[in-house]
């Protein structure tokens, strides 16, 4: 009978992806309060960060700030950290009307970054010509060697996938097709995935909550975070404790057939009143339209010239502003639908914090639209909701999650 067990190099692997997993989460961390969180022996800690060290994985950092309510006795601990610079990121998405590209290190910060605006006549050999270019030319402006960058990472939204064919296999999204044409220009690694959880990723704050690295609170730090993109399509992804729900990992659209309004709007394969019939970006609209005329909305008629295409969010929340009582009702309305849905996200999914993306509120409107939840649903849910900081020409950042969690943190640096 044949014996199967994990090898040397898996175990070495297996080590060094939960090192790396408490830094990134707990660092700046001694490598005694890395081995008192993992359980695993001091020596042994002791052995593989220094070999991580040397290849500059790790960086040591200095000795740890001194506790003023509890003083150490000997040595104090000498921090270490993640080498942020030791490797380098590139990542993609596309949306409907943007392909945002950008280099980042292994910290998520900006290094360099481009865009292409995009529409219906725009094709999918354009957009892959595009992520090519701009791919090379990031590597080269940066003076970077194939092996200093670990990869590229895309994230394409659902409602792109048709174009790029990029279809479903066995029930799980086939991008080989869209990745062989990328990677044949540029010859490093290339990784695909859903656009919305790989923006979800890339939001999550893995240090929220940080106690300076003490093992204790150490799995305080980990929560649940919902995040809800408005395009074409509303979207939803969830990120359970660091980690992208699985649930999400494809069928992030299904948010969509969520009721908000019991009985309401119809709209053909989904439920009456649900998102994709009342809160949707072309319902949304469509409600706006429904009211919109010189003589019941003069305001936003005259904001936006009498032309209906220039309806959008400022003018609608400036004609807001100055008392135009029937946006208002409209607006309070869709307000009160997004409530419901994402107090029902809140309390379904355990949410500690849910993400807006793409909802182009300025700070004002913001206010505005928390003033109305916690009057919905009250302060502990409505402060729960934030701005996504990842929008427009930044959202590549979703695709250098993705290579950084596969090819770095999840291959132990190796």
């Amino acid at each position: 009978m044949e014996k199967r067990g994990i090898s040397k190099l898996d175990l070495k692997r297996r080590n060094r992806m939960q090192i790396l997993r408490v830094i990134r989460e707990s660092g700046p961390i001694s490598r005694v309060d890395v081995a008192s969180a993992l359980e695993i022996t001091r020596a042994a800690v002791t052995i593989i960060t220094n070999e991580m060290i040397e290849e500059g994985v790790l960086v040591e950092i200095g000795e740890a700030p001194i506790n003023a309510e509890k003083l150490q006795k000997g040595r104090r601990k000498i921090l270490i950290d993640i080498n942020v610079n030791s490797k380098f990121a590139l990542g993609a998405t596309v949306d409907e009307k943007e392909v945002s590209i950008g280099l980042t290190n292994l910290n998520a910060d900006i290094l360099d970054k481009s865009s292409m605006v995009i529409d219906e006549r725009t094709t999918s050999k354009d957009i892959i010509s595009f992520i090519i270019q701009k791919s090379n030319e990031m590597m080269e402006n940066a003076c970077l060697s194939k092996d200093k960058v670990i990869g590229l990472g895309i994230g394409v939204v659902p409602s792109m996938w048709g174009k790029l064919k990029i279809f479903y296999k066995d029930g799980v999204l086939d991008f080989s097709n869209f990745i062989d044409k990328v990677s044949s220009g540029v010859e490093i690694d290339v990784r695909c995935g859903n656009a919305i959880g790989l923006m979800a990723l890339a939001s999550n704050d893995f240090r929220t909550g940080n106690n300076n690295g003490h093992p204790s609170m150490y799995n305080g730090t980990q929560i649940n975070q919902a995040f809800l993109h408005n395009g074409n399509q509303v979207n939803l992804a969830i990120v359970n404790k660091n980690f992208l729900s699985p649930d999400y990992v494809s069928y992030t659209y299904m948010i969509e057939k969520y009721i908000v309004n019991p009985g309401g709007k119809s709209y053909e394969g989904y439920p009456d009143g649900s998102v994709k019939a009342e809160i949707s970006r072309t319902a949304m609209i469509n409600s706006i339209l429904e009211i919109f005329s010189k003589d019941k909305t003069p305001v936003l008629y005259e904001l936006t010239e009498g032309d209906k295409s220039k309806i959008n969010m400022d003018n609608v929340f400036m004609a807001l502003m100055r008392g135009e009582e029937p946006v208002k009702n409209v607006v309070d309305d869709i307000i009160c639908k997004y409530t419901m849905l994402i107090n029902n996200i809140a309390i379904s999914h355990f949410a500690q914090k849910i993400i807006l993306h793409n909802y182009k509120l300025n700070e004002k409107q913001f206010d505005y639209v928390k003033r109305e939840m916690i009057r919905l649903v009250g302060e502990d849910i409505a402060d729960r909701v934030i701005l996504s900081k990842l929008e427009g020409k930044n959202d590549f950042i979703g695709g250098c999650a993705l290579v950084i969690m596969d090819n770095f943190y999840t291959k132990g640096g190796m």
